[in-house]
């Protein structure tokens, strides 16, 4: 009771957030009638594996494991939820063959009582983080197992736990596995749970997408990504690298955001091109993506990647590694707190550089007047994406 008067109480509190989103900033989010969850997916009978995957990087991260339990299980109903639409785009673009796709309805006890009920799944599978008391416990009396799958728990997250250790331990103690990405992660859990392993991130085993670059021949090199970023960070990244002397596709993180970043060129007087329109390309140096999906295509065309959401301490970084997995050096800033795994691994392999935005533009010039050095960062990126693998299947055979 006090739980569910405490849940109706942060929904109503974020409502305004979340119409000025949507209405202002054209932020799309699940409705509320579909985080209802009035219709639940029709079973056929079969036994269920339900992984929840709350946005884009966790969503990305559950493919190599998805595609193991696949083989193992062929015979189960494998539901996918999210919380975000950009999480739900990205999950039936790479895993098409999952058998349904859900928003995670609200954590009221009569919602997840009903779903828990009807789906009586055989696993739980939940990726990074997202923890919901009444979804765990009512999945618990239908007797589910509930897995952490590349878990992760923040300082400020495990600080707001351990002011409420009565209440983290019954949480965490749902749980029949937890997969730490690493020992930091498994040590914060270690206070509120005994079942823990560390199995690493699920996101150093995804495979690059196969990538044709045959329609882009008409591209000129050399070729730059920024990728990722937030407000303020492309005006301020522009400005640091104007005028562009090569070809930069920027990629915001928000595609909702792309008329915003539109004006922003316009008023920098930067002349660019949409992704949409790339066959249509003049003499522009600057290509927008407005379109998801598109940076395998943009790492494989670049010399480097200046990988944002790391110039702004509000964010904490993106995934650092990705560029890596298309031999594309790793650029980024100084606040990665949330990356902090990736940021040494890249650093330690010489694969990419941390820096401030005052030395990004000095420093790609360097880059590119040393094509030896470049090419050995290149060399230590591909030779990157192909170590430290065997989470998925740690976690896996766990299951």
């Amino acid at each position: 009771m006090v739980y569910d008067a405490l849940l109706a109480l942060f929904a109503v509190g974020s409502l305004p957030k979340v119409l000025w989103d949507r209405w202002k900033k054209k932020k799309k989010r699940p409705t509320f009638a579909e985080r209802l969850g009035l219709s639940v997916p029709d079973l056929k009978g079969r036994p269920v594996i339900w992984i929840h995957a709350v946005s884009v990087g966790e969503t990305k991260a559950a493919q190599p494991l998805f595609r193991r339990l696949k083989v193992r299980y062929p015979d189960s109903f494998f539901l996918i939820t999210n919380g975000t639409a950009t999480g739900q785009a990205e999950a039936k673009r790479s895993m098409p063959d999952a058998d349904a796709f859900a928003f995670l309805p609200l954590d009221f006890s009569f919602i997840m009582r009903r779903w828990a009920k009807k789906l009586r799944p055989t696993h739980f599978i939940l990726i990074e983080s997202d923890f919901w008391y009444n979804q765990l416990r009512f999945l618990k009396k239908e007797n589910t197992r509930l897995i952490l799958a590349s878990g992760k728990l923040s300082e400020r997250s495990s600080a707001r736990f351990r002011k409420f250790p009565f209440f983290a331990k019954k949480l965490f103690g749902l749980f029949d596995l937890l997969c730490a990405q690493n020992g930091e992660y498994a040590a914060r859990f270690a206070p509120f749970a005994s079942k823990i392993e560390v199995t690493g991130n699920l996101k150093l085993d995804i495979e690059p997408k196969p990538v044709d670059l045959t329609p882009y021949a008409h591209l000129p090199r050399p070729a730059m990504t920024i990728a990722c970023t937030h407000d303020p960070e492309e005006r301020e990244i522009l400005e640091a690298l104007k005028p562009l002397k090569f070809l930069t596709f920027l990629a915001p993180r928000h595609p909702e955001r792309i008329g915003s970043v539109e004006q922003i060129l316009q008023n920098l007087s930067i002349p660019y091109i949409l992704w949409s329109q790339v066959q249509k390309r003049t003499n522009e140096n600057l290509i927008l993506i407005d379109s998801m999906g598109q940076l395998p295509i943009c790492y494989s065309l670049s010399q480097f990647a200046v990988v944002a959401g790391s110039f702004t301490d509000k964010v904490g970084g993106h995934n650092l590694f990705e560029p890596c997995q298309y031999g594309c050096p790793s650029l980024f800033g100084p606040h990665t707190y949330t990356q902090k795994e990736f940021t040494a691994k890249i650093l330690e392999a010489k694969a990419g550089l941390q820096l401030p935005l005052s030395e990004l533009a000095s420093t790609l010039q360097k880059l590119l007047e040393k094509p030896a050095f470049l090419q050995e960062m290149r060399a230590a990126a591909a030779q990157l994406s192909t170590s430290n693998r065997g989470a998925a299947d740690r976690t896996c055979n766990l299951i």
